[in-house]
This record gives C-alpha cells, structure tokens and sequence, in this order.
C-alpha cells in the first residue's frame, strides 16, 4: 500500500466512524408517560389538513364561516388545540391571551454515583412554597465516564433510579392550586364551552340551530378518554426522559396541563472525543405549552482548568447550537414548527458549563473565606466570555449569591483546594453549574443551590414565571357571534385564491390574519 493510498484509507475510516457516531447519539426516541395516539389516530390527523369548510350558520344574509381545523377535536398526541400560526400577530391578539406557568429547572453533576436507598433530593426538588407547573431536570455523569459506557452500550440502571427518585418527590410536593386548575383548563373545555355559549346566543338572536355536529366540537373517543385518566393517577405527567451517555434530562409537567402539551421532540450532540462522541454534549427538547414553543438544552462542556480550555467550552456550545436540528414537521394546520434552539419562544440552557475562576489557589482561599462572591465573579470565566461577547451573547443570566458548586470532596463540605489527600487532585472551587436563559416573556424568581452532598457537585435550581399564550374563551365567543356586518373570508379572495385557501394551509393564516386585522 502506497503512502497516497495509506492516508485515504484512514481519511476515509474516521470520516465512517464519525458517521457511526452520530447515527448513536443524534436519536430521538424517549420515554414518556404519555400515550403515542400519532399512529393511531393517522387517518383522523390527516383530515385535520384539508381546509374544507365544515359547517355554515345561517345569520340573515350573513354567513359565519370557520375551516375544518378549527371546527375538529381530534386530539393527537400531546395536543388538545389548533397551534395558531407563530408569525401571525392578529391571530394571537384575536384569540389568546397571556397567561403564567412557574417552571423549575435544575441541574446537578453526580459525578458517576447512584442514588442510594432511602436518599432524599427534596432539598433540591420539594422546597418551592408553591410548586411548579412545569420541572426540567438535568443531570450530568449519570454514569461513569469509561469507556465501556462512551463506546459501547448506555447503562440505564441508574436512569431509572433517578426517574424514580424524582417520580416521589414531586409526587409528594404540597397540593395543587385549585385557581391555576380554573385559569389553565384544557383548550378542549375552551372550545365546549366556547360552543355551549354561542349556541345559546345563536338560539336567541337568530332561531334554532341546524342539528348535527356544532363548530369546534370536541370529539371524545377512547384514546383521549384513556389520556384524560392518566391525568388522574398522578399529579405530574413525564413528558420526556432522555439519556445521552452520563447526560440524562426529563420533563414534567403538572397533570392538568398533559392535553396541553404536543409537538414534542428530541435532539442529542455529542462534542467529546473527536468531536462526535457523547462524553461531553447536549440534550434538547422542543415542545409546544399552548400556543407557545419552549426549547430546554441540558449539557456537558469540554473540563479542563488550564488557560486556553475555555475556548473549548465556547466552541462546544457554538457547535450545539450549530448541529442541533429538531425534526421537520408542522402542526396540524401548517404552522411551521422551530427546528433550531434559537428559533423557539423560550429557551432555557442548563448544565455543567465547566467555567472556571481565572485566580491563584491562594486568592482564591482568601476571598472564599471572606464569602466575597462579588470578587470572585469577576474571575469567572463565563462571565469575562459573555462581556466579550464570544459566547451566549444575548443570553441572560440572574445573579449569583451562592458559593461556587465546585468542586468539594464527597460527602464532605470541604473544596478539594484545602486538606488534600495525597494523589487526588487539587481543583480551583468554581461556579461549573449555570443556568441561562433566551427570549422574552421570562422572569427569574430564584437562582440557589441545593446542599446535597453525594458528588463533588453541589445541585442549582432555577424558578421562572414564564409567559404562555392561551386561547381565550371570551374572544373566541366573541367571533363565533353573528354579526350583520361581518364579511366571509371566502368574499375576500379571487378564484384562484380560493383555490390555494383549500389546498395550503400556510396560505388561509395569512389570508385570515388580514381579514382579522381590517
């Protein structure tokens, strides 16, 4: 073999390797609690794409007229209501309102440890006066780091101790506010009872109503009654469990809020050895609330504290928002869903960010001693990347009055700077452990740690009132009412608009968002 052909044979066998590589770690199966009616229901779902119209309601020499997928209650898988296009504002401003959901979000590196029987995370998950609706929680080294775990096959054992771990806790949080029960009903009682007021109004105004099945009425068949009792049997519902080598991030939402949630989907980098393996990465999870998109990432920066290592760390996360691609697809009545991170209306990126203190061990002892948090963060290295605008610019980012989460000897509230044992290494304590968060429409009500004391990482928690779009059953009813000067959207259009009204869905939004404007 010819040196030329040598250097093609290896070219080619780590280009094939790589390939490999990303195949395992980009899927997109997870588990969940909710129930998959997407291949079930394939024939009713693709019905909700045809814009014919359904019904008409005779109003004197008026016609109040609305297209198939606002008329049908088929609820698909983690959807109970038409998602309103993202780019139309006169829909939103005609149909929703703003409603608020409190969102958890923690991250803890466990450094490789199970949990052990008996072991308690209510510290970290169950100490919210009042509980959440939605909890992102984020680990990172679920399981060691060798290479049996990074090559080879995941160990899930651990994951689903977790799972469980967390499944308890949050069952044994404090009870639910009947209030947000009443202000956060499903989309499918929206448009019940939405129906039940306009056809009393209807009766009134303009005579009896034509029998048969009335606009926007919900269709209740076995599948969305078994989904329905699923929320009975617990007070929250695991919408995502997703593990990536030692990543694992799950979701949950608050029972009430299941028929909800939909579109939801699953992207994995890998950034460690040679770029691709999944030492080090991402998680991402897209999903809609409503009528608004979130996006969580939980990650597992490039370690290291040597000068120059967090340029690693800056180029991991460029590359996840660079690779990571959510499955292409739309909502039942065309919308196009976001397939990157930055295109969601929320966005909130947890994990082990591994940014160090850019100070001697000494000073570093001094000012830890002092607790003078301030000092120490102008040292930080995220924070001195963020100001020069090389990473996360844009992002935000609350303050911090916690002391560094990295990194303690086990079970000891000792940083491993001071008292060590001979062979284990000296580390620089740190604030590894960040929460960030992208986009409007989110507030950040707490920033803490937790004092768990099983890794040589201390647990941080996040809580954000985040801002939801929500129909409004008072608006909808307002524009299901007959009025003698409303004119039909069909009138609006030439022949050869009304074809594409029937036949792209994309094309009757912004039809209809300009009708609803004038």
């Amino acid at each position: 073999m010819t040196i030329d052909e040598s250097r093609k044979y290896k070219f080619w066998r780590n280009i094939s390797f790589r390939r490999w590589i990303n195949r395992k770690h980009e899927n997109q199966e997870y588990q969940t609690d909710l129930v998959d009616e997407e291949k079930t229901e394939l024939a009713e779902i693709q019905d909700l794409w045809d814009f014919e119209y359904e019904r008409r309601f005779s109003c004197s020499a008026t016609e109040t007229m609305l297209p198939r997928s606002f008329s049908s209650g088929v609820q698909p898988r983690h959807s109970s209501a038409v998602l309103l296009p993202r780019d139309s504002e006169a829909l939103k401003l005609k149909f929703s309102e703003v409603h608020h959901l409190r969102v958890f979000v923690g991250t803890w590196n466990v450094g490789g440890r199970s949990p052990n029987d008996g072991m308690d995370i209510g510290a970290w998950l169950g100490t919210l006066k009042e509980p959440a609706d939605v909890y992102v929680v984020g680990f990172q080294e679920v399981v060691p780091l060798n290479a049996g775990n990074v090559l080879v096959s995941e160990n899930s054992v651990a994951v689903l101790r977790w799972q469980n771990l967390i499944r308890n806790t949050l069952e044994s949080v404090s009870g639910v506010d009947a209030s947000f029960m009443r202000s956060c009903s499903t989309p499918s009682s929206v448009w019940q009872d939405a129906i039940v007021d306009f056809t009393d109004s209807y009766h009134h105004d303009c005579g009896p109503v034509t029998r048969g099945t009335p606009i926007l009425s919900p269709t209740l068949n076995s599948r969305s009654l078994g989904h329905r009792s699923l929320q009975c049997r617990s007070r929250y519902a695991m919408v995502v469990s997703k593990q990536m080598v030692g990543l694992f991030l799950s979701v949950w939402v608050r029972s009430e809020l299941i028929l909800n949630v939909r579109n939801v989907k699953v992207a994995c980098i890998g950034c460690g050895l040679m770029g691709y393996l999944g030492n080090k990465g991402s998680i991402s999870v897209s999903m809609c609330i409503h009528q608004t998109t979130f996006c969580f990432v939980c990650s597992h920066l490039a370690s290291g504290q040597k000068d120059g290592d967090e340029v690693k760390r800056n180029a991991d996360v460029a590359d996840i928002l660079r690779r990571t691609q959510f499955r292409r697809s739309q909502d039942m009545n065309g919308a196009g869903l976001p397939e990157t991170i930055m295109e969601h209306d929320r966005v909130i990126w947890l994990g082990d960010l591994n940014y160090r203190l850019t100070l001697s061990p000494r000073l570093t002892r001094y000012l830890l001693a002092r607790e003078d948090w301030g000092s120490l963060l102008e040292k930080d290295q995220l924070h001195i990347q963020r100001r020069a605008g090389r990473v996360f610019k844009g992002w935000n980012e609350g303050k911090i009055y916690f002391a560094p989460t990295y990194k303690y000897r086990a079970n000891s509230d000792t940083y491993a700077l001071e008292n060590v044992r001979f062979g284990v290494k000296k580390r620089t304590p740190a604030w590894c452990d960040r929460i960030l968060w992208y986009g409007h429409g989110l507030k950040q009500l707490e920033y803490v740690r937790a004092e768990t004391k099983l890794s040589d990482h201390r647990p941080v928690y996040a809580v954000f009132s985040a801002e939801v779009d929500v129909l409004s059953r008072k608006k909808l009813k307002d524009f299901l009412v007959c009025k003698p000067a409303k004119v039909e959207v069909e009138e609006l259009l030439s022949s050869d608009d009304r074809r594409m009204l029937w036949s792209r869905p994309d094309y009757f939004a912004k039809k209809l968002d300009v009708y609803l404007s004038s």
